[in-house]
């Protein structure tokens, strides 16, 4: 029969994640993370591919909204990619992403966006790497703060019912200004944030939760864990962030005080931060802090009418630009005409003056890559006026930041 694509069930969720399994190293999950699996993943997006029957591949994708600059935006999350061991470098991703694609403008969502397993994998469909994350470990010893840090603000812990309630209160308030943050309805909140299987805590403790701010009006939270160890009868356990946001200056650095001035700790780990998180500026010895520095968000434009529109800019441009598409020989060209007051993105016949890839308009989308610097680099090719034009048009400030793996 061949290889033949299709859509999976809620029911076949189990082989879904073994054929998952058999590609990043898991077994099947426990009867809780298979459960929070069927219950939020999006079945009627699936894209399984089989051979005489047998799950051999596997894609899928979330509908996500998107904040981008100044805007938010309709966005197809593309997640649970994979390919059976036995069945690579048979054309079976390519097939995959190919009907994902379609069913993304299918459904007129203007943006794609994936995690990448591999950072070389999904430039050749069209997606850049459009932010950037920091995983931050700090020793305790060096938790001292700079001297012109702000008062930090008083914090106090509260319970996991009374988080359900603020976190996603003060998030909803903080999203709308970061390129990057997504939308978080009840259920991902409950299945993704709040849910807290003991498969889900390596040794560590539940989640526990601190804020600040007035009862009636919170300014930031933190969510982290405490492991516990012990060497030669002192305390070297480690806080382990897994959200921290604030809304101010004091309430940014009353939060990293508080998890870093735990008695009975050695370190604090918090993965997934922002290139401009505060804690590296109130740090009296910045460079004490460890930090590994990872791609991110990758973003894949898909209308670029509507996406082009759809976000705000820094500058004037006016630029006619030839988009390529790498799964395709097709090229598009646009007469942008972007201000601060808007943007106007029209198909023409004119001879572009910049040209790239779909790739590079996928990094540079949410602010974070520079088409200047793709240019040194020889991948964007134009005149060196309109390049820095774009340059400035797209700059945005906050740096975008995607918080959470999908």
């Amino acid at each position: 029969m061949g290889i033949s694509l299709g859509s999976a069930r809620a029911d076949q969720a189990a082989e879904f994640l073994t054929t998952m399994g058999a590609s990043f190293g898991f077994d099947l999950p426990s009867e809780d993370r298979l459960q929070k699996f069927t219950d939020l993943f999006e079945w009627e997006r699936s894209i399984v591919a089989r051979d005489d029957g047998d799950m051999v591949g596997t894609t899928g994708a979330f509908s996500l909204e998107l904040t981008v600059p100044g805007a938010t935006m309709r966005c197809g999350g593309t997640t649970v990619v994979s390919v059976l061991p036995s069945h690579r470098r048979q054309g079976i991703l390519r097939r995959m992403m190919k009907a994902h694609l379609d069913e993304v403008r299918q459904r007129d969502e203007p943006i794609a966006a994936l995690w990448a397993s591999d950072s070389a994998i999904y430039g050749r469909f069209g997606f850049g790497c459009a932010t950037q994350g920091v995983d931050v470990t700090v020793s305790r010893e060096h938790a001292q703060l700079h001297r012109l840090s702000p008062p930090p603000a008083p914090v106090r812990l509260v319970t996991a019912q009374r988080a359900s309630h603020i976190l996603p209160e003060l998030y909803e308030q903080v999203r709308s200004d970061v390129p990057g943050f997504l939308r978080r309805t009840p259920e991902w909140w409950n299945w993704r944030h709040f849910r807290d299987g003991e498969d889900d805590r390596d040794g560590a403790t539940s989640f526990r939760y601190a804020v600040t701010g007035a009862p009636d009006e919170i300014t930031g939270f933190v969510q982290y864990r405490q492991k516990e160890k012990w060497t030669d009868g002192h305390g070297q356990g480690e806080i382990q962030v897994n959200q921290l946001l604030g809304s101010d200056p004091e309430s940014w650095v009353g939060l990293w005080k508080f998890v870093l001035e735990h008695d009975l700790i050695a370190r604090v780990t918090a993965p997934h931060r922002s290139v401009e998180d505060p804690l590296l500026h109130v740090l009296a010895g910045g460079r004490r802090a460890r930090l590994e520095t990872s791609d991110a968000l990758w973003v894949r434009v898909m209308d670029a009418r509507a996406a082009l529109e759809g976000r705000s800019y820094s500058d004037r441009a006016r630029v006619v630009i030839g988009l390529a598409d790498p799964g395709t020989t097709e090229q598009s060209v646009w007469h942008l005409d972007l201000s601060r007051e808007g943007a106007t993105v029209t198909p023409t016949d004119a001879s572009p003056t910049v040209t790239m890839d779909l790739e590079d308009m996928g990094a540079c989308f949410l602010g974070w890559s520079r088409f200047g610097a793709m240019a040194r680099s020889g991948r964007v090719k134009g005149a060196a006026e309109d390049v820095a034009a774009l340059d400035r048009a797209f700059a945005w400030s906050p740096l975008p930041w995607c918080p959470e793996v999908f």
